[in-house]
């Protein structure tokens, strides 16, 4: 290895380095929501610049993933459907960015088509990974596939229920879509860290982490949105919509970091020794 590294080594100080250019990213984050040390155009686009990275890395990083396995191999069925997701959340971001500096406040639509759509690939993912590892007959599938559809629906409807009877919003589509995302957020990373439990908590585990930093973001978000306290611009901040804006932020850094362990680990190896697909 160059430097005189060994694979071991290189893959630590790559990851640790990817750690600390996270931090340092958040941090800037925060010092342009807090200070707004630029003009309102400048603020609202490095805000949503960042956003914009971070999902494009993830994508990036989980098609590399995909990338190394070959034709045959079965992991290549859990993450073909998690990059794309990936890619269609990168997707969400640019037009929510681009309606965002454009027309300012953004309601439901075109975002919201690629988040939900890339909701089901990752529900692909999932379900693809529950197939290849337990291997269940067709009746326990589909009663599976029932459950874990049930489990979406009541989540959803009993964070609307609590939105729209506490914050009393007058846009009942915008509380319905802003409440299907903390309960999707919320399931599949409570379905995978199950699944976790049935491969000695294999890598594949790690960027579904990811899901529940996004799960405390998104219910933030869904409740200032409704209550109409969320603000969409950074000049006009809040603390609050500062919080909710960090973590997302923190949930695509947090879900990036944790697909490039997985791809260092298939690179260099030894970079832990638990494995998994």
């Amino acid at each position: 290895m160059r430097f005189g590294w060994s694979a071991k080594n290189t893959s630590m100080r790559l990851y640790r380095l990817a750690i600390l250019v996270c931090i340092l990213i958040t941090a800037s984050y925060i010092f342009i929501y807090w200070f707004e040390p630029f003009s309102q155009f400048w603020n609202s686009l490095f805000a949503n610049l960042y956003l914009q990275v971070a999902s494009l890395f993830a994508a990036l990083i989980t098609t590399l993933i995909w990338a190394r396995y070959e034709k045959s191999d079965t992991p290549r069925q859990v993450w073909g459907p998690f990059a794309v997701s990936l890619w269609l959340w990168f997707a969400a971001e640019i037009s929510w960015g681009y309606l965002n500096m454009t027309v300012g406040e953004v309601h439901v639509g075109l975002p919201d088509v690629f988040w939900v759509t890339a909701y089901l690939w990752l529900g692909l993912a999932l379900f693809n990974q529950y197939r290849i590892l337990l291997k269940p007959e067709k009746r326990v599938l589909g009663q599976a596939v029932f459950i874990v559809a049930f489990a979406l629906f009541a989540f959803t409807l009993l964070i609307y229920s609590v939105f729209v009877s506490a914050t009393g919003t007058s846009s009942k589509l915008d509380a319905a879509v802003n409440s299907f995302y903390p309960a999707a957020d919320l399931l599949l990373a409570g379905v995978a860290l199950w699944l976790a439990g049935h491969f000695a908590g294999g890598a594949f585990a790690r960027p579904w982490m990811g899901l529940l930093v996004f799960t405390f973001a998104d219910l933030l978000y869904a409740w200032l949105e409704a209550s109409g306290t969320y603000s969409w611009s950074v000049d006009q901040g809040n603390l609050l919509s500062t919080i909710a804006d960090v973590a997302y932020l923190a949930a695509y850094l947090v879900l990036f970091v944790c697909v490039l362990y997985q791809w260092l680990f298939l690179k260099y190896g030894m970079l832990s020794s638990v494995d998994g697909p």
